[in-house]
């Protein structure tokens, strides 16, 4: 049964007239053509709409069955046109997003709370990985967009750039060094380090191996994290030292004081991540909702 949806509403506005005069006035159609609307959905129906044998336009039984549902299914339709258009603007559909935990301590939820807000129907799956599982699971399909951390573009995924922020030295609050302002470099010659596994973060890792070459030695590292708590964790333990993107102050980790380093520091860069062929308007919205947080601070 091939319905129509303007004989369908032309049918309201006879219906709720029962008169073809005034529903074509209000249709703004003429009455010939209104006519022949009605005349086609009877057709299409294969019985009677509107009893026309007397004087009085009235509703046939089967007339009054279809005024009970067209509403329905007019609403439908347009419910079912309204999300095509929200799919295709990605304001709806599914957008799994990754994320570094200290964006998910800083930028992400205002970027959350940011796409929520411009687009309510959009679900959000987040979850939190290190920087290389990211670019694995983007490039794999397994994410749709990722906040990452001093992370290389590959072929397969793109990376921009967000916010910047510079290293500091974590110490035990029982070490000679944490009674000072700050930290210099050549201090950390000799000490033992806690750092991250290179496989979960190639490219930080290499920043701060640069960083202490660069200042003549290199790090002595005696324990690896998988995640910031377990090295913060090893570091109020004594194990060693560590060098830090600047965020993880803010967690405030008992037995542990972040200071300064002197001189030129490098800066970490927090990113986001998408794969280069994904036109997802979803996508797009996040990534730009991304940037308007880091430049609002």
């Amino acid at each position: 049964m091939d319905l129509e949806l303007r004989q369908l509403r032309a049918f309201l506005a006879v219906a709720s007239e029962l008169h073809f005069s005034r529903a074509a006035r209000r249709l703004h159609v003429s009455q010939p053509a209104l006519s022949q609307q009605i005349r086609a959905l009877e057709k299409t129906l294969g019985t009677a709409l509107f009893d026309r044998s007397s004087r009085a336009t009235e509703l046939t039984a089967a007339g009054r069955v279809l005024f009970e549902a067209a509403p329905r299914v007019l609403s439908e339709a347009e419910r079912a046109q309204s999300l095509v258009t929200q799919a295709a603007n990605g304001a709806v559909g599914l957008l799994t997003v990754g994320s570094v935990g200290t964006a998910l301590a800083s930028i992400t939820p205002r970027i959350l709370r940011s796409v929520r807000v411009a687009f309510p129907d959009l679900q959000l799956e987040v979850s939190q990985h290190d920087t290389s599982a990211q670019l694995v699971d983007l490039a794999d399909g397994r994410l749709d967009v990722g906040l990452v951390r001093a992370a290389q573009p590959t072929e397969t995924v793109a990376v921009e750039h967000l916010v910047s922020e510079p290293l500091l030295c974590a110490v035990p609050t029982d070490h000679p060094l944490a009674a000072g302002p700050t930290v210099s470099p050549e201090s950390l010659a000799d000490e033992p380090f806690v750092l991250w596994p290179r496989a979960l973060g190639r490219a930080f890792f290499d920043i701060i191996v640069s960083y202490c070459r660069g200042h003549g030695f290199s790090p002595r590292i005696v324990a690896e994290g998988a995640d910031i708590e377990t090295q913060l964790g090893l570091v109020a333990a004594g194990l060693g030292v560590s060098l830090q993107p600047s965020y993880y102050a803010n967690l405030r980790p008992p037995g542990v004081v972040f200071l300064p380093l002197d001189g030129e520091v490098p800066q970490v860069a927090l990113q986001v991540a998408y794969r280069r062929t994904d036109r997802s308007p979803a996508v797009a919205h996040f990534v730009a909702a991304a940037k308007e947080c880091a430049e609002a601070g």
